[in-house]
């Protein structure tokens, strides 16, 4: 009977994050999917609390999950099972540790991370009876609509700085529906996230009519947090702004550049897929009240 050593993390060490990557590409590859386990936030995890569970059978890695606390209402967990050791309660008992973990932060609930391809996910969804809640498009440029995306020289992005705060805050509780105080509360984890840098969108005569955050990584860049006033939509400012990010992640070498949006969001959907970003995968997101 195989044994399996179970606990937690409050930080990473190397060769736990080797392993953590070679677990992902394996079951990458037998479930011909990609999982979402935020590589940069593992390896400069802030090593306060316990937000890495990890399972092991000797010195293999057999089981893993991690919590991203972004505000006190959620933790969203992502998480995975070697093929060759699964049905064997490994996750199960993963589980029971981030919820006593999120207990004894008082955080209410978690929501799952499951890639739409992923059947094993899916099934063990529908095992917990957790709730869906809503999914994401994962999508990469591919550079196919290059020349429709040159930048405008009426609008501008400049890297925000501290006194733009206020202005940061606004603009997220108008372009994306939050309440304030939410925001207020995720603002210092966020702007501290590694390789973050936010944006402000500017034009003539206006104060900043929106933002984006762009976090560099190894081998690809990501954009995220992207939003104009409401009062500024339909008006060319989002496509110009993302010409600029684009323009400015293809100068500094990257060939790789990716975001996220939500299904429901038809609107940006279709900005993103005329500037040449195409959807390479989808994530569904399950609630599970603790």
């Amino acid at each position: 009977m195989t044994s399996y050593t179970f606990f937690s993390r409050s930080a990473l060490t190397e060769k736990e994050l080797r392993d953590i990557q070679e677990l992902a590409k394996i079951c990458n590859e037998h479930e011909q999917i990609d999982l979402k386990l935020n590589l940069d936030m593992l390896t400069d995890r802030p090593g306060k609390d316990a937000d890495d569970f990890l399972c092991y059978a000797g010195d293999k890695l057999v089981g893993f999950g991690a919590l991203f606390v972004f505000h006190r209402e959620e933790a969203e967990v992502s998480g995975m099972v070697h093929p060759e050791y699964r049905r064997q309660g490994i996750f199960r008992r993963l589980q029971a540790m981030m919820e006593e973990e999120c207990r004894s932060r008082n955080i209410p609930q978690l929501l799952f991370i499951v890639q739409r391809g992923a059947v094993s996910g899916k099934n063990y969804m529908e095992c917990i009876r957790a709730t869906y809640r809503f999914s994401e498009y994962w999508m990469e440029w591919t550079g196919e609509a290059e020349a429709s995306v040159q930048p405008t020289d009426g609008v501008r992005i400049r890297p925000a700085v501290p006194e733009d705060k206020e202005r940061l805050i606004q603009l997220d509780v108008e372009g994306f529906g939050l309440e304030e105080a939410r925001v207020r509360e995720m603002f210092p984890r966020l702007e501290q996230e590694p390789g973050r840098t936010t944006y402000l969108i500017e034009t003539d005569g206006l104060p900043p009519i929106g933002k984006m955050s762009l976090s560099r990584q190894k081998d690809h860049a990501f954009i995220y947090g992207f939003t104009v006033e409401p009062a500024q939509q339909g008006k060319g400012y989002g496509r110009a702004a993302l010409g600029k990010a684009i323009q400015l992640l293809r100068q500094e070498g990257y060939a790789r550049i990716v975001l996220e949006v939500a299904t429901e969001n038809s609107k940006a959907l279709g900005l993103y897929e005329s500037c040449g970003f195409r959807v390479k995968s989808a994530n569904d997101y399950y609630q599970h009240l603790l």
